[in-house]
């Protein structure tokens, strides 16, 4: 399977070939910011988006984040496009929402409290205010003009890094790097990282996070598979787990819709060789009800380095 984050890791003669293209994205995306215009809020809003194209790890952090600012500020919302899902909203996820209709990452922040799904930022963000929400966590949207950003935060994958550096479709940038440093708060590396590209980072305050996982199952030897914006990411993060093996690893496209076939085909390929069938949460969901009970879910958390600091620096921030 072709693996578009592979691709845009390294420069090679075809990244180049598109640059032209990367320079026409960046004047369209100009323009973009320049035409719109930003909504104040009566509520504080944090952002937590990435510059990559992608999974770098903004869901796992917004749950992280919700729990801790949770604490302050009781009722939060999380606001979500709801990736892949049919329904446009503002819609409050409830216990009866399907992912078809939401979105897989919408019933994964569902799990954690008060959810919202929209495509429209500013009518999603106006129903929470109208739910009584305190705070709002956006799910992505760092590159968005829609909704007055209090605090802005990027997530960074430390392995992955920023690909080859390229603007998209060349490479897998939003954006370019030096442009975010004026306007993100506070910047998040997950995983291991180079010294090197620290230092070449100009964020006002840099954090850092390591990813843990959680696996209950027996059986050491697993088929792993996943349908993530960078399925090696889930890869690796299986491969770092003491004492678990992965014997085969199945890659799908991010935000997949899983048929019933492709599952049992699977299951049935685990049960032949003795191998315990495993995926992440956002799969799991998306998994028929009736043949979950053959796979395990790998919780992904994240931790931070120092949280009692990057608390504190969220609050202060949202305090001017």
């Amino acid at each position: 399977m072709f693996n578009i984050s592979r691709f845009w890791n390294k420069t090679n003669l075809l990244n180049l070939t598109l640059i032209p293209l990367s320079y026409i994205y960046y004047f369209i995306y100009s323009i973009y910011r320049i035409l719109k215009q930003e909504k104040k809020l009566s509520i504080p809003v944090i952002c937590i988006g990435n510059l990559t194209l992608g999974g770098a790890g903004k869901t796992p952090v917004t749950i992280k984040l919700r729990q801790m600012i949770s604490k302050k500020f009781k009722n939060t919302f999380v606001l979500t496009r709801g990736y892949g899902g049919r329904l446009k909203g503002p819609k409050i996820v409830s216990k009866n929402s399907k992912y078809i209709d939401v979105g897989d990452e919408s019933l994964i922040h569902y799990l954690h409290g008060n959810t919202c799904v929209s495509k429209n930022k500013i009518s999603g963000a106006e129903l929470c205010v109208s739910n009584k929400a305190e705070i709002i966590l956006m799910d992505d949207g760092l590159q968005s003009i829609d909704i007055k950003k209090n605090l802005r935060i990027i997530i960074i994958d430390g392995e992955y890094e920023f690909g080859n550096n390229l603007l998209f479709p060349a490479g897998p940038l939003r954006q370019s790097v030096p442009s975010t440093y004026h306007n993100t708060d506070i910047a998040v590396i997950i995983g291991d990282f180079r010294k090197e590209f620290i230092k070449s980072l100009r964020y006002k305050k840099i954090f850092f996070a390591t990813k843990k996982i959680k696996i209950k199952c027996k059986n050491k030897n697993l088929y792993a598979f996943s349908g993530l914006g960078n399925n090696l990411n889930f890869y690796n993060s299986l491969k770092k787990k003491y004492n678990y093996k992965i014997v085969k690893f199945k890659e799908f496209k991010d935000h997949h819709s899983y048929k019933d076939s492709e599952i049992g085909e699977m299951i049935s390929e685990a049960n032949k060789f003795g191998l315990q069938l495993v995926c992440t949460e956002k799969d799991y969901v998306k998994i028929n009800k009736k043949l979950r009970g053959k796979i395990y879910p790998v919780k992904m958390e994240i931790e931070f380095l120092d949280e009692k600091e990057i608390y504190k620096k969220i609050l202060q921030i949202l305090a001017n």
